[in-house]
């Protein structure tokens, strides 16, 4: 299972990576635009350091809380989308492409050890 969450890490390493170095081909990718000078500032920072350094993390440290953390970012990304697709009438392919994007991510990410440990972390409390 461990291979699965690497994985999940890597891709989030590997999109940081795109929107850290290339923030027009990221605006292309997410099908937004960076116009403006502080558009790529945005690339760069959101989609860029911010991804790199949460894919970091878990492959420098190798713990499953560290997955868990970001695998529930991806799972909250694809809600946030699902939420978005019904509430601002966002029901395109597009969107439904990056729902299961992100749920692939975060399923990754979550499976196996850091599962367990929030199943764990649940029934503690």
């Amino acid at each position: 299972m461990e291979i699965l969450n690497i994985t999940g890490a890597v891709i989030t390493v590997l999109m940081g990576c795109l929107g850290l170095f290339f923030p027009q081909r990221a605006a292309a990718f997410t099908g937004l635009t960076a116009v403006t000078i502080p558009g790529r500032s945005e690339f760069r920072s959101t989609f860029g350091g911010l991804f790199l350094f949460a894919g970091s993390i878990p492959l420098l440290t190798m713990l499953p809380a560290t997955f868990l953390v970001v695998g529930l970012s991806w799972a909250g990304a694809a809600t946030g989308r699902i939420v978005s697709i019904f509430e601002d009438d966002a029901n395109v392919a597009k969107n439904w492409v990056a729902v299961l994007f992100e749920a692939t991510i975060a399923t990754l990410l979550l499976i196996g050890g850091p599962f367990a440990l929030l199943l764990q972390t649940i029934v503690r409390h």
